[in-house]
């Protein structure tokens, strides 16, 4: 499978999954925020994920000035 989110990207979403679920009391909420984690973390462990993304190609550019009376 095709992806276009990086390691760092999965990673980072796990983070502010785990900090959530740290700052709720709201038991089904952390246990979402605990498991919604682990699927960041297993989903960037996996073969194949981008471990950074190259920077876009950028082509030429048209420029446009535009005179309003």
């Amino acid at each position: 499978m095709l992806t276009m989110e990086s390691a760092a990207e999965l990673l980072a979403r796990a983070e502010m999954h785990e900090q959530l679920a740290a700052a709720t009391d709201d038991i089904p909420a952390r246990k979402m925020h605990q498991a919604m984690a682990a699927e960041y973390r297993r989903k960037a462990a996996e073969p194949g994920i981008i471990s950074e993304i190259p920077p876009a190609r950028i082509g030429p550019v048209l420029k446009l000035n535009v005179a309003l009376e």
